[in-house]
């Protein structure tokens, strides 16, 4: 059955957005089958809660014969496990962005992609930035036979250097849909970084200054000092 746990542990408390002390507040074992079926399933569920917030954390903790059931579980005294924490811990989990002008179709793409991110879908959140790439050409009405074209004819709004590396999406997307295979970890950070600048570039970023110029405009014809 499952091993006893301690009763103090270090959790990220998704409240006080730091690594707290939690204390056990009660657990509920379980098993499934037997060694001698060939299958000898166990878990408990863990009730922990922060010493800072009291915001409760459920961990579920559980084992099992990965010969039987094909799966990768860490060992821990010479047996597999696995531990699972609801709701997921959200310090390494990257923050969806607002662009105020933004289309409610791409927001909806882009809003996956992130989702995708966070939750390690690595192949479907690189399929789903080419899908939004694609997207913002349509939106802008950037023409062309396939991505290649269409991501070279996006000189007309963006400057020279950042469509050069925008390439790298179409390559990103072909390896994810055709070959099934993701990009690293760091390759996606980089390329969310790419495709948030360009999502603030189209969407945002005038917006941003025309408020700013409506701003001092307003200053100005109030009589008020300058910055």
């Amino acid at each position: 059955m499952a091993d006893e746990p301690v009763k103090t542990i270090g959790i990220y408390c998704n409240r006080c957005r730091v690594t707290t002390r939690h204390n056990l507040v009660a657990t509920k074992g379980y098993r499934h089958g037997e060694p001698e079926d060939g299958c000898d399933f166990w878990g408990e569920y863990r009730l922990w809660s922060c010493a800072g917030c009291d915001t409760c954390t459920m961990e579920h903790h559980y084992s099992a014969d990965y010969m039987s059931l094909g799966g990768s579980f860490a060992e821990e005294d010479g047996e597999p496990y696995e531990n699972d924490f609801y709701p997921k811990p959200s310090g390494s989990n990257r923050a969806e962005k607002h662009f105020v002008k933004l289309p409610a179709r791409l927001k909806a793409i882009y809003h996956e992609v992130i989702c995708a991110k966070n939750e390690s879908l690595g192949i479907l959140c690189a399929t789903g930035l080419r899908s939004l790439l694609e997207g913002v050409c349509s939106d802008k009405g950037i023409s062309g036979g396939d991505l290649k074209v269409k991501i070279d004819n996006m000189k007309a709004i963006l400057p020279e250097n950042i469509v050069k590396n925008l390439h790298a999406f179409r390559f990103a997307g072909n390896e994810a849909v055709h070959e099934l295979e993701a990009p690293p970890e760091y390759e996606l950070e980089t390329a969310l970084d790419i495709i948030e600048d360009v999502l603030n570039f189209l969407y945002a970023l005038d917006y941003k200054a025309s408020t700013l110029a409506q701003m001092q405009a307003a200053r100005r014809d109030k009589g008020d000092p300058p910055f």
